[in-house]
């Protein structure tokens, strides 16, 4: 047999997981475009959604450009599309990550799997109903004291938008945390000792993903980080005891 054999098999088995990730993402694709068709036929309702949080805060929302009202009513369906998809997009990250673990660890990465989708769901929650109307509030409160508001549609959809996600994807942390320890990739102790340095990278994460550069609107992301490390850092522990009384049961 050449030895030039398990290096070409390593190739075509790194080629063959590149072309099922392609097929994946096509289809995540795929499905976000056709809930995106979907939410086009209640996007009115959608639109009216999403203004809810600065109704009562300026007087009307304006449009500055001809196609600026369309566009954003297509970055509201397309953000509805990518949310209602993402149990779908979770479950191709799974089927496509899931050959490389154990038949134990599978049951319990689905465990994980639908408790992402529960935290990003709720960090959607979050940012809706707490972070976005707090971030108004302030923003056209000082706002109000040098100019008169006069908020375009395409602006305020952006923010929106960059919010919601924003609150989605943070809240995922403990899920991420949570995983790695139960694979053996973290350890609650070194995730203790290294807290101050998660601090300053949490600050500068909030800073880049929130769409303004004030400190209230930094902080109203950076603080459920902050506890959500937190809380990371207890699943780890809870997991590390649990897989060591099971270690601890095997050899006795």
């Amino acid at each position: 047999m050449s030895p030039l054999y398990p290096e070409e098999s390593k190739k075509l088995d790194v080629i063959s997981h590149l072309e099922e990730l392609r097929k994946r993402i096509l289809w995540c694709v795929g499905i976000i475009a056709a809930a995106s068709c979907g939410a086009f036929f209640a996007g009115d309702r959608i639109l009216a959604a999403a203004k809810k949080p600065i109704e009562g805060l300026v007087d009307s929302i304006i449009f500055i450009s001809p196609a600026e009202a369309f566009t954003a009513y297509l970055k509201v369906i397309i953000l509805t599309g990518f949310v209602a998809s993402f149990p779908v997009i979770i479950y191709h990250l799974w089927a496509f990550l899931s050959p490389a673990f154990e038949k134990k660890k599978r049951k319990r990465i689905i465990v994980w799997l639908v408790l992402a989708l529960a935290l990003f769901f709720a960090g959607i929650t979050f940012s809706y109903s707490v972070a976005i109307p707090t971030a108004l509030k302030f923003l056209i409160a000082f706002g109000k004291n040098i100019a008169v508001p006069a908020i375009s549609l395409g602006k305020y959809i952006s923010f929106f938008g960059a919010l919601i996600l924003a609150g989605g994807m943070i809240f995922e942390i403990p899920v991420v945390i949570g995983l790695l320890a139960d694979v053996g990739m973290l350890r609650s102790s070194s995730l203790r000792k290294k807290r101050h340095i998660a601090v300053l990278a949490i600050m500068v994460v909030a800073a880049v993903i929130t769409p303004t550069q004030d400190i209230l609107n930094m902080l109203i992301f950076a603080v459920p980080m902050i506890l959500l490390y937190e809380m990371g850092i207890l699943i780890a522990r809870i997991i590390e005891k649990k897989n060591k009384q099971l270690l601890t049961k095997k050899v006795t």
